[in-house]
């Protein structure tokens, strides 16, 4: 072998070793990298579930801190209650003792006088007894008399506390003398479906109206209005745009069935069909009633007091359609 040879050997071996030295350093760094990346992931997945874990637990919190007032609100108005019964107790016994104070002091002014003066006080007291029992007898003959002349009959429904309505509602229109059902489950329902697509086609507009139906005789008209803005869900802000119902109007077709109060309570009409459908202890009937039928709402409401039915009552002028929007009131049921 020449000199030559022998003198380069040594240096190819260390390129060799640099060569692998270097490729061990790179897989180094590539698992470092790797490693960090898969830390960074699993920090983000781990806060992420972390989140949603903190935003389930959100609403029962919430519904403890309200149930938690509507307690302290409960116990005061105990309180204030039990502050009212006591004064009263008290008036009660101020009037007690008056009385007896009185009784007493007539007692002792009946002492002073002599037995001819306490007969004649005796007698006069049974004189004005028995002018007063005469009075009213003739009273009383009075009244027959006008009662034989004019009879007139009275009805009375018990009316209790009224209530707001957050329950099931069955919801009514009555105009003409008339019963209507309306359907008012089918169209929100329609309205849900039909936002999305109506919201598609008018991207551009602030402000959008359109119509839908009709569903058993009834068309609804339905507004709706978008703003853009910064959105927050509670995690990351964002620029967005929302979109909210402003109001939906209920307008009745010609093919609109309307029923007397008694047709639609016999078997087979339509509000009776509805009725059976649904509880009366969770079923609040809702009664859209126009100036033209007061007289027929109030035999509607009787027969549905009868049956274990609450009924709420939303009275409409004649110009004013049956409709409803985020910030109208609740029913109030009686």
């Amino acid at each position: 072998m020449s000199k030559r040879s022998r003198d380069e050997m040594p240096i190819g071996e260390d390129c060799f070793l640099d060569t692998i030295a270097n490729l061990v350093g790179i897989l180094i760094i590539l698992v470092v990298i790797v490693g960090s990346r898969s830390y960074a992931n699993a920090k983000i997945v781990a806060q992420e579930k972390l989140s949603n874990e903190i935003g389930q637990l959100e609403a029962p919190i919430s519904k403890a801190k309200q149930l938690d007032s509507d307690l302290q609100q409960q116990a005061k108005e105990l309180q204030q209650y039990e502050y009212e019964i006591a004064m009263r107790d008290a008036e009660r016994m101020m009037i007690v003792d008056r009385v007896t104070v009185a009784e007493q002091i007539a007692e002792q002014e009946m002492q002073k006088v002599d037995s001819s003066q306490r007969e004649d006080l005796s007698i006069d007291f049974e004189m004005s007894e028995l002018q007063k029992q005469l009075a009213d007898l003739l009273k009383q003959q009075g009244d027959v008399q006008a009662l034989e002349q004019t009879t007139a009959v009275l009805q009375h429904l018990p009316t209790p506390m009224a209530k707001t309505v957050f329950g099931r509602e069955l919801h009514v229109m009555m105009r003409d003398g008339n019963v209507s059902v309306i359907p008012w489950d089918r169209l929100v329902t329609t309205l849900k479906s039909e936002v999305r697509h109506t919201v598609e086609r008018n991207s551009q507009k602030n402000r959008m109206v359109n119509q839908l139906g009709p569903i058993d005789g009834f068309m609804m008209t339905y507004s709706l209005k978008s703003q853009s803005g910064v959105f927050s869900d509670g995690r990351s802000t964002r620029l967005g745009k929302s979109v909210e119902l402003e109001k939906f109007e209920l307008d009745p077709t010609p093919e609109v069935v309307r029923e007397t109060v008694d047709q639609s309570l016999a078997a087979g009409g339509r509000l009776r069909v509805e009725l059976a459908a649904n509880s009366s202890k969770q079923t609040t009937v809702t009664v859209w009633v126009y100036p033209d039928s007061f007289e027929q709402f109030r035999n509607l409401k009787e027969r549905l007091f009868m049956e274990g039915y609450l009924c709420a009552a939303r009275p409409l002028p004649f110009n004013v359609r049956v409709g409803a929007s985020p910030r109208g009131s609740s029913s109030t049921a009686q």
